[in-house]
């Protein structure tokens, strides 16, 4: 079967980049399809790509309009999304929908084009069938009145499961805490600090190692810097008490290993789609703090401590019973309330979202539908 993709871009450190990657991949080893992404920026070699500059590049394309399957990702207006209504007529239309980010939670300057994006979802009416990453996207369909043929298929998580025995606080006593997110003001760094502030201000024997991490092409340069001031601020006020460190674009592996040592993985988020970063971090046996909306308790399993969205003194107040909790004497031991039994029931909920369910759900899904 031919078969064309269309997405924005596709590069790293972006989930939804990783999942055009995955099926792509999943496409060519398992089906031995011929298939080509168009793509304004492609970062990944092993992608098969044509890039492009215009919808004419897409739609005068002889290898798209010989498919016989267009997949299109959709999660925030792109021109190239458009082809929809010029593909041919044999072909059958799929879009993978990752959900858009409501313009309440963008900055002002970006807010047209979250409008732009919401107009252009109404071309998914044109889809022969629609692929939503969660319950929660698929609901933002039928809410702005989409009826198109649906089915939820959760995204893989890529890091594999590797949970270690224990963490270094065990033996010095600091308590490691990792964020991973853009930096922009929906993902709630700067409430996470604040919050932070609150915990030292009530527990002097608290010690805190915190590392932010991000996709720079994705964030806000103007709240970076602001950051980068309130942590200078912190650590004048705290000293040894606490180190924040911002890593932007860290790679994989310096990412894997901050949360392999981490105790807390923290993302006050106001919005998710999915939010592969939860399962990274239960993938390293983290313990997760998060507000509650969107897809986030769905995601989160039940393993979660839950806050209600912008309390930033609830906020404080769960990290800092859960830093009571890892460095408790239990956590340590054998028992219902010990980082051992907590580690064996993350294994058996992240195998949900490992990359051979996930590529037998979506190959079957392909195969049922088109």
């Amino acid at each position: 079967m031919k078969i064309s993709y269309v997405s924005g871009v596709c590069v790293i450190n972006d989930a939804i980049s990783n999942s055009v990657r995955d099926e792509i991949f999943w496409l060519r080893s398992e089906g031995g399809h011929d298939v080509r992404l168009f793509t304004y920026e492609c970062t990944h070699q092993d992608v098969p790509f044509e890039e492009v500059s215009d919808l004419s590049d897409v739609v005068f394309n002889r290898h798209f309009q010989s498919s016989d399957l267009i997949v299109y990702h959709f999660g925030v207006f792109f021109p190239l999304f458009d082809s929809i209504f010029l593909s041919p007529v044999k072909a059958k239309r799929l879009v993978v929908f990752h959900n858009i980010t409501p313009r309440e939670y963008v900055a002002a300057e970006n807010r047209p084009t979250i409008d732009r994006s919401y107009r252009q979802l109404s071309n998914i009416a044109f889809a022969d069938h629609v692929a939503c990453a969660s319950q929660t996207n698929l609901d933002v369909l039928r809410l702005n009145g989409l009826s198109t043929p649906a089915k939820v298929l959760p995204l893989a998580f890529h890091c594999g499961i590797s949970i270690p025995t224990f963490k270094p606080s065990w033996q010095d006593g600091l308590v490691r805490i990792v964020f991973i997110g853009r930096f922009v003001r929906s993902k709630g760094p700067g409430e996470l600090l604040d919050a932070l502030v609150r915990v030292l201000d009530h527990f002097a024997s608290f010690r805190l190692s915190v590392d932010l991490i991000g996709n720079v092409a994705f964030s806000d340069v103007s709240l970076m810097k602001d950051l980068e001031f309130t942590i200078g601020r912190i650590h004048a006020r705290f000293g040894v008490r606490i180190k924040i460190s911002i890593h932007g674009d860290a790679s994989e592996s310096d990412k894997l290993n901050r949360l392999n040592d981490a105790d807390l993985f923290v993302l006050p988020t106001y919005h998710e789609g999915f939010c592969v970063p939860i399962l990274e971090a239960y993938s390293r046996g983290c313990r997760v703090i998060t507000y509650e909306n969107s897809n986030t308790p769905f995601i989160s399993g039940g393993f979660a401590s839950l806050v209600p969205t912008g309390d930033v003194s609830k906020l404080s107040s769960a990290i800092a019973v859960v830093i009571s909790d890892v460095l408790s004497p239990s956590w340590r031991g054998s028992g219902p309330a010990s980082y051992a039994s907590y580690s064996d029931q993350l294994v058996s909920y992240l195998k949900n979202f490992s990359l051979d369910r996930s590529k037998h759900r979506f190959l079957s899904f392909l195969k049922r539908v088109f």
